[in-house]
This record gives structure tokens, sequence and C-alpha cells, in this order.
């Protein structure tokens, strides 16, 4: 992300302000919340995905990750409220300053939300039941981030394995939890019947608690038990199965790039499979941001063919991928790439705390892309940089083939 980014910020900030003095007007709580596909134990490629960009905004709204300057607000806003469900959805659709007794209004989670709600509208307060998103997360999202920061506050981790084990205790109309039940869950009486009005609001999340990329967040950030299952989850938690296959029958090409969508809203769900493809928009976009890089290869470096040699890589489906983890994800996904070009979604940058000094080129051999750049052609100095990176490997090849 090039620091031209930080100018345009403005505008963003005071749209901010006038979009919570619009948001004044409680909205009132959808009649009958939207539950497709809550009577399945197995997530959909949608919320497969959905899964892996809420364990990251998980770890935004506990202040472990996002901008700096809100974290600590993240890490303590609410954390002494108590764990009463009907009190946090009072506040989700109640006037704004009751929801910011119980979460940060952070505009800079506004772009990564959207992308969040457009693979599960579910995770929405108003749960896919309107023409359009509100501004903040279900009710049921910032319950659950409550409890997690009290079992962080005191040091206290969750069972996951336990959760799920007796995962017939949530189900409307089951008893409570036994003393047995609770230990094994390692759950206070207060803490079970807090997570039951969630699960029993939301059935999905329940079947969230099986997303590999939640559990290992979880484990990550120290509120749940490490176990078997949590390392298995470690290990699930890949992107490996959409890795690039090199055609070991075709000669490798001068130099590769990557590039990745993270976090992309750019992609949809086909109508009969279910199965999620990039959208015409993004092919485009995508095809419009090769042309140019290609086109930026000075000719006086190499062969007049060299420039079609140039291989692109690019998974078919969207990533989360964040300075944080960028390292282990670009390794599952295309580590011979000799560059990769991280295509987010609109504004999810401000999610992420991005190191100019030590994240992107030319301490990495990575770049971060706001898709309305790319799209709108402002990403000039950014197509230099990867032509940069990319054209020694380029040159060589051309000196080692000099008639190719």
């Amino acid at each position: 992300m090039t620091p031209r980014r930080v100018n345009r910020l403005l505008p963003f900030l005071a749209m901010g302000i006038g979009i919570l003095i619009v948001t004044a007007c409680s909205p009132s709580m959808p009649r009958s919340p939207l539950s497709p596909a809550a009577r399945t134990d197995r997530l959909s490629e949608a919320e497969q995905i959905a899964g892996e960009i809420m364990a990251y905004l998980i770890e935004v709204v506990l202040g472990r990750a996002g901008a700096p300057d809100k974290r600590d607000a993240w890490a303590t806003r609410g954390r002494d409220l108590p764990l009463d469900f009907d009190m946090v959805s009072r506040r989700m659709y109640g006037p704004v300053p009751l929801r910011a007794e119980l979460m940060v209004l952070d505009t800079n989670i506004l772009g990564l939300s959207r992308v969040l709600y457009h693979y599960d509208p579910r995770l929405n307060l108003f749960k896919g039941t309107r023409d359009h998103d509100s501004l903040y997360p279900c009710a049921e999202l910032m319950a659950i981030r409550l409890l997690l920061l009290r079992k962080l506050h005191r040091n206290e981790r969750v069972s996951i394995a336990g959760l799920l084990r007796n995962s017939d205790r949530f189900a409307p109309g089951s008893r409570d939890a036994s003393a047995a039940e609770l230990a094994a869950m390692q759950l206070t009486a207060t803490e079970f019947r807090f997570l039951k009005a969630i699960f029993q609001s939301e059935p999905a999340f329940l079947r969230y608690l099986r997303h590999p990329f939640i559990i290992s967040t979880f484990r990550k950030i120290g509120v749940a038990e490490p176990d078997a299952l949590t390392l298995s989850a470690d290990l699930a938690a890949t992107y490996s199965r959409f890795s690039c296959e090199p055609d070991r029958k075709k000669k490798a090409p001068p130099a590769t790039i990557a590039i990745v969508p993270a976090m992309n809203a750019m992609f949809e769900a086909a109508p009969a499979t279910g199965r999620i493809r990039p959208s015409d928009d993004y092919l485009k976009l995508q095809e419009q941001l090769r042309s140019d890089i290609v086109r930026r290869i000075p000719a006086g470096h190499h062969g007049p063919s060299t420039a079609q040699k140039l291989a692109f890589f690019t998974p078919d489906r969207p990533v989360t991928l964040t300075p944080e983890n960028a390292d282990r994800v670009i390794g599952q996904l295309c580590p011979n790439a000799d560059f990769t070009v991280i295509l987010l979604g609109k504004n999810v940058y401000r999610a992420m705390h991005i190191d100019p000094h030590a994240d992107i080129s030319p301490h990495k051999q990575r770049i971060y892309l706001d898709v309305d750049d790319v799209r709108y052609r402002q990403i000039d100095d950014d197509i230099d940089t990867i032509v940069s990176a990319i054209l020694p490997a380029i040159t060589a090849a051309a000196a080692a083939h000099p008639a190719s």
C-alpha cells in the first residue's frame, strides 16, 4: 500500500462521521432472521470463506490486530458488561451511544466487514433481511466477542473440544449443562447460558465453531485450550489445496507473478452448485492488472517475446491474507512466485497494519493493492515496483537465451 492512500482517508472519515449521525436513529430488529444452510453441519464454500475472514476480524475486535491506534480500545471496550445476550441485543439495535458501550465505532473495519457480509449476510446486524446491509455486525458476533474478552482478561481458556462434544446442550429445549459438562467445556453456568442464547439466536455460529481457521485463531490468541482438536485445526487451516501446480512438461517461465485476491468480495456463488467463482468484473480487473504489468516491462532489457513468457498465477477463490500470515499463506499458494500482488477488497487495507518498512517491497517480494486503485489505474508507482522486482529474472533469462 503506497503512502498516497493515507491522503485519501479524510473524505472517507468524513463520510464515516456522517454515517454515524444518520444511524443515530435506531434500526428495529429484523422480524425473521435469515437462516439458509442452518439445517446442515457442513459449511458452504461461501461460509468457509466467511469463516476465514471472521477469524481475522475476531483478532481485530479483540485488539490483537488491525489499526494500532484502535487496539487498546478494542481490547477493553465492554469488558465489564454482564454476559447477558438480551442486553447485547438491546445495545446493538439501540441508539449509537449504547452500541459504543459494547464495541468501538471503528470505521477502519467497514471495508473488511462488507466483504464478510457478502459471503454470509447473517453476520450483519440486518441478517440479509433488507435490501442493504447495516454498518454493524450481528449481535451474536459482538456477544461472542464479549465472552472472549472476558476470558482473555481473566486468563481463562475454553475447551472447544468440550463444547463440540456437548453441543446438544445448546439445542432449543435442552436441559442446562451439568457440573461435569461445564467442567469439560471450561465454562461457568453464566457463560454457558450466554453461549446457549447466542447459538439459539443464530445456529450458524455453532457450525462456525468447527471451522479450522476459527479454532486455530482461538488457540493462537490464547482463549482455546490447546489439545488434539486445536492441533488438528492448525494443520487444517491452510490454503495448500489451492496451490499452483507447475506443469513439468513445460519449460519454466523467466518469472512468475502471483495475483492473490484477499478478503475480496468480487466472487460469487454459482446458482446451481454453490461453488465460488470469480465475477466478470474481477476477471476484467485481473486482466487489466496483468496487461499493465506486461506493458511496463522495458523492451530494451529483453527479447521481444520474453514478456509473453511471464507467468501469472491466481487462485480461483479469495483467501484471508494479512501481513501477519503473509509468509505462510504465500508459501502455501505459490512458494516459487518471484513476486506476489495481494489484491484486497475495497478499503480492506484499513483493517490491517501494513508496515512500509517491513511488509512490502523492497523488504518483501509483495505488495498490497486496493481493487479501486487498480480499477481506476491509480497504481503507476506500484506497477513500477512490481516490474523492478521481476526485471532481474527476466533480464537473466533473456541473456541466457538471446534467441528466444
